[in-house]
């Protein structure tokens, strides 16, 4: 019964199994040296091993989505504050917590690194990241429609929106992909974003304040030369250039854009691009005359039976 109250409070199953890793740790680890970093989101690394070095995590994925014309439609609030770390400085974090830990025994034992000090609007982020790709040189030849983006608070413009240009349009795909003799994939590709946005929701619709006293405290505790081999401040990075040339790790290491041919991506980008926009402009054209056909019909319906009255 305590179980199933302490799961009832947990907003999904990913932050229940993050309380229970830790609170196993804590029970099981006697009198071991253990030490506990708490990341917030991680994001792809500042310098180390390399730039922007990424490992396909879940925010990745979705502007992935965004940039290759596959996902539209997205349901975040825009005046919240997402809190980012990179992934290098997350290690250099946890490096120097297991220092710490190895000298003063007794010291803290958690260690919540977040960025909530140096915070960035979602808005700023998701305009930033889409405005660069459509501005860079650099194309995704993966490009499967024209990126476009609209972010709705409301549910249930959310899930209309969702029908019209994700559920709609999977399942023309899917039915072109089965008369190809193909395996069907749109539809999954499409189910898991709906699932790893579900699982973002609540943490992105929400701002969140965290005390990160331990670790501020740890960073200090560094000496110079170890601090800048080990540079944890999360406060020192400037975000927005950050996030101008995201997209550049999605092209290489999510989508393993080839390019040892530098025109490769852009050439095959713009071939696709030449058919695809005209449709794109077509179907927009053609939606948005729906819309105004069908509020003058309502409205017109409306008001005839104002005067019929």
């Amino acid at each position: 019964h305590s179980e199933r109250d302490e799961l009832a409070q947990k907003p999904n199953t990913y932050t229940f199994t993050k309380a229970i890793a830790e609170d196993l740790v804590r029970e099981s680890s006697g009198h071991l040296p253990v030490v506990v970093v708490r990341p917030s989101v991680v994001m792809p690394t500042l310098a180390e091993p390399f730039p922007y070095y990424t490992n396909n995590n879940t925010v990745m994925r979705i502007e992935q989505g965004i940039f290759i014309g596959l996902l539209r439609v997205t349901s975040f609030a825009d005046d919240n504050k997402v809190d980012m770390i990179t992934g290098d400085m997350t290690v250099n974090c946890i490096l120097a917590a297991t220092w710490k830990t190895a000298v003063t025994p007794d010291a803290a034992q958690v260690y919540n690194y977040v960025g909530y000090e140096n915070p960035v609007l979602i808005k700023e982020f998701m305009n930033v990241n889409l405005d660069n790709f459509r501005e860079s040189k650099e194309s995704f030849g993966e490009a499967l429609w024209v990126p476009h983006h609209i972010n709705v608070q409301n549910n249930f413009c959310m899930f209309v929106l969702y029908f019209f240009l994700h559920l709609v349009p999977g399942l023309f795909f899917s039915m072109v992909e089965r008369y190809l003799n193909k395996k069907p994939m749109i539809m999954k590709i499409y189910r898991n974003f709906f699932l790893l946005h579900k699982t973002l929701r609540y943490i992105i619709t929400n701002n969140w304040t965290f005390t990160n006293d331990n670790t501020k405290s740890l960073l200090f505790q560094l000496n110079t030369r170890d601090r800048e081999l080990f540079d944890f401040n999360i406060a020192s990075i400037h975000w927005m250039n950050y996030c101008s040339v995201m997209y550049r790790c999605i092209s290489l290491y999510n989508l393993k854009c080839d390019y040892n041919n530098k025109d490769y991506p852009k050439e095959l980008y713009r071939r696709k691009m030449r058919y695809i926009e005209p449709v794109d402009m077509a179907i927009r054209w053609i939606f948005r005359f729906a819309v105004v056909y069908f509020s003058c019909k309502i409205v017109c319906g409306y008001v005839l039976i104002l005067c019929q009255d």
